[in-house]
């Protein structure tokens, strides 16, 4: 009985030990600022894996990504984006408070360097930066410590990839476009009064999405499109020439939907200016309905039908429908 007892006794004090032991080990454990494997992805396709490993001021490591592929000025689209990679080694590194410098040489040519600056921005969040590369920081995340990750092969080349092809669209902006569509529903009950009201409405609408904008709040092609119609509903040159850009963006983000409204975005501000359209989309209302002024000779059909814009043809005969006249029409957003 009494060995029993030493016996529990000298258990407790090996497990106090290994405990104490393990304790002291993890007390040297150096937290690492830097180390660890940090990724930047195009939605949910890995693009870059930077693996660091970090021992006092030394950091060693490999930045993997594909071999070839192209940037927009921006730096935010990518394209023809190949499946093969490469790891650059980095040959030299740097750090100076939450900021890592360093050099990379391609392992297949010791002549092709470049210089990275990594800067951290939260937990586990950084910016990576091409020094002297003329745009933003790429945004980085460091993926849990054990897990690996790997550069994604499957790019289709023809293709543009946005940096946040992954982003939600905005449900403020959401909100904002469908107060704007919900009265035009019925064009038959807006009577000139509720045309001056809903005058106000809109305005109100474009401070709102202008503060969006503004904020950096909108970010997906399909606020960027919802955009562009709130700005359309607007009543200066400038409201039109910012619809179409916002068209545009949407356009580049990957929105095809926003080609028509970019078309008529553009004929709206060349009428406000005294020009003629050049799409058809717009007409003026009422008993004197017409497009003019419309130069109809310098977009060909066939470049209409890629815009989805109607064909000339197709206008005479909305016009007809819509109106029970002769001669040409277009829809109005």
């Amino acid at each position: 009985m009494k060995f029993f007892r030493m016996g529990r006794f000298l258990s407790f004090l090996s497990l106090a030990g290994i405990l104490l032991i393990a304790a002291c080990r993890q007390s040297n454990i150096v937290p690492q600022k830097f180390g660890g494997t940090w990724t930047m992805n195009l939605g949910d396709r890995t693009f870059l894996v930077l693996a660091l490993t970090e021992n006092g001021d030394k950091i060693t490591g490999t930045l993997s990504r594909p071999s070839h592929f192209q940037m927009e000025i921006s730096g935010m689209r990518f394209s023809q984006i190949t499946s093969d990679e490469v790891a650059e080694v980095i040959t030299s590194a740097t750090i100076k408070d939450d900021h890592l410098r360093f050099e990379t040489a391609n392992p297949n040519d010791k002549n092709d360097t470049s210089d990275y600056e990594l800067a951290i921005t939260g937990k586990d969040q950084a910016s990576l930066k091409i020094i002297d590369a003329p745009f933003d920081a790429w945004p980085i995340t460091r993926i849990p410590s054990g897990s690996t990750a790997s550069v994604f092969t499957g790019w289709d080349p023809k293709r543009f990839y946005p940096n946040d092809d992954n982003t939600a669209s905005n449900i403020e902006m959401k909100k904002i476009y469908e107060e704007d569509q919900k009265p035009r529903q019925n064009p038959a009950e807006l009577t000139p009064a509720r045309w001056k009201v809903l005058d106000l409405e809109d305005a109100e609408r474009r401070k709102q999405t202008a503060k969006l904008l503004a904020d950096g709040q909108l970010r997906t092609g399909e606020d960027f499109n919802k955009a562009a119609f709130i700005f359309q509903h607007g009543s200066t040159p400038d409201d039109f020439l910012l619809a179409h850009t916002l068209a545009m963006i949407a356009v580049a983000k990957g929105d095809e939907s926003a080609l028509w409204i970019g078309t008529a975005t553009l004929d709206r501000y060349l009428h406000s200016v005294g020009k003629p359209q050049i799409y058809g989309t717009q007409f003026k209302p009422g008993k004197d309905a017409n497009q003019e002024p419309f130069n109809r000779n310098l977009i060909s059909d066939s470049l209409r039908r890629e815009l989805g814009v109607p064909t000339l043809a197709a206008q005479v005969a909305q016009f007809k429908l819509l109106t029970g006249q002769s001669g040409p029409a277009a829809r109005k957003p």
